[in-house]
């Protein structure tokens, strides 16, 4: 039996406001925080962030909100998935076929505490079901999920956030083979401050991170990071700012199985508003981690690894051809701490489509390709080619449902970590 509960649409529910200054501050700061993605550990930190900004604008200009309790405006939703996976444990020889149903209810909730200071809460919680792989069943916690206070006292903005999730999933991760479920919960807490003079704009921010992995034998990837960012932008105009940027961090593991280090990361960055629905993001840099050696030798068979110094770089291209038509493309270098390694050195290339078909029907391909080089730990080189498949469609007032197909080959050495899977995943979603 399923019991729903509906709220009716309040029709005094109106699109949060912020004060004028307060508004422009916040554009320079999802300006800032959007160069955040290319940088290492330090400064990616920041990019989850920048995702949760963009969720909340995208809320408050959309008018999402279905509930209102006092001051306080909410989104309610709720929503049922059924997937089927043909190699659950992502294996090279004899893979298992699985399904999984994952029910979760989520909300947004946006607090104007005052004129310009608001609280903002973004929450997903489901569990997972296996039919046939029963050890993987578990309870989640959505990635973006997060807690943030934001603060405008005169040109400052500041961010109060802390960002959490226990998931389970692997699929965003091409160095996981061999297990279609890693548990672990990631934690990071911390502060922005956005500092604008007009013309330029200085921004600096400090994360402390907790990834632990729950499975005892994942316990070996548990760790924490302290992590510094700081940037200065000059603003060529209101859809335009360059500038540099810098980061760095110490990450330090609960056990003896990976190696600790420090690392420090700086370059420039270009964001810009090509036209009302272009925009475009470059970032470039030079990143360097030094490894304290501090993990058993050879815990993996693998040589003893160096520090490791390479430059990165991120283009992301996003562009709205029409009503109907939009798509992106990012393509970058990457070289961050790996989840079976001491680093992994990653290049990709991702394309999307969001095609809108009918008016109630929208259809999204993409494409991936990534290749990586791990140091330490496993020693893996891969690449991974990804297709995928999405079909949309809106059914009634309050439920839309969506179709999911997803293909990935990844070719390894060693080749035991390679493996080819088929998803199809289906979702159904009540909005309150």
């Amino acid at each position: 039996m399923t019991v729903t509960f509906r709220v009716k649409k309040d029709p005094l529910i109106r699109r949060p406001q912020w004060p004028c200054r307060a508004r422009g501050v916040a554009a320079v700061v999802a300006l800032l925080l959007a160069n955040a993605a290319a940088g290492q550990e330090a400064i990616r930190a920041s990019m989850a962030g920048q995702d949760a900004a963009e969720a909340r604008k995208r809320a408050l200009r959309e008018g999402h909100f279905n509930l209102r309790l006092g001051p306080v405006s909410l989104r309610l939703q709720s929503s049922m998935g059924m997937e089927a996976t043909d190699n659950v444990r992502l294996v090279d020889s004899n893979p298992q076929t699985d399904l999984i149903f994952r029910p979760q209810v989520s909300t947004m909730l946006f607090w104007p505490v005052t004129e310009k200071n608001s609280l903002n809460l973004s929450l997903g919680v489901g569990y997972s079901k296996y039919l046939k792989t029963t050890e993987f069943d578990n309870l989640f916690i959505s990635p973006g999920s997060d807690l943030s206070f934001d603060v405008f006292i005169r040109d400052f903005a500041i961010n109060f956030h802390d960002r959490f999730s226990y998931s389970q999933d692997v699929a965003n991760d091409p160095t996981v083979s061999g297990t279609g479920s890693l548990n672990r919960f990631e934690n990071v807490g911390g502060i922005q401050v956005v500092w604008d003079l007009n013309k330029a704009v200085l921004s600096a921010g400090y994360d402390h991170s907790i990834y632990l992995a729950e499975a005892s034998q994942f316990t070996g990837q548990s760790h924490a990071s302290d992590l510094f960012n700081a940037s200065a932008g000059v603003v060529i105009n209101p859809l335009v700012l360059v500038g540099l940027q810098v980061g760095g961090g110490f990450t330090t593991y609960d056990e003896k199985t990976f190696n600790n280090s420090k690392h420090a990361a700086i370059g420039p960055f270009l964001n810009a508003q090509l036209s009302e629905y272009s925009s475009v993001r470059l970032t470039v840099g030079y990143v360097a981690y030094f490894i304290e050696r501090t993990a058993n030798t050879n815990i993996f068979g693998t040589n003893a690894v160096s520090d490791v110094n390479a430059f990165y770089g991120d283009l992301t291209f996003r562009q709205r051809v029409n009503a109907n038509f939009a798509h992106s493309l990012a393509i970058g270098r990457q070289v961050t701490a790996g989840s079976f390694s001491d680093t992994v050195d990653l290049y990709y290339a991702r394309y999307s489509v969001d095609w809108r078909l009918f008016q109630k029907t929208s259809l999204g391909p993409s494409l991936s390709y990534e290749h990586g080089t791990e140091a330490g730990g496993l020693g893996e080189k891969l690449d991974r080619y990804g297709l995928g498949l999405a079909l949309g469609r809106g059914l009634t007032q309050h439920l839309s449902g969506g179709l999911r197909y997803q293909f990935y080959r990844k070719d390894a050495q060693p080749k035991s970590r390679s493996y080819v899977e088929n998803r199809l995943v289906l979702n159904l979603i009540y909005a309150f």
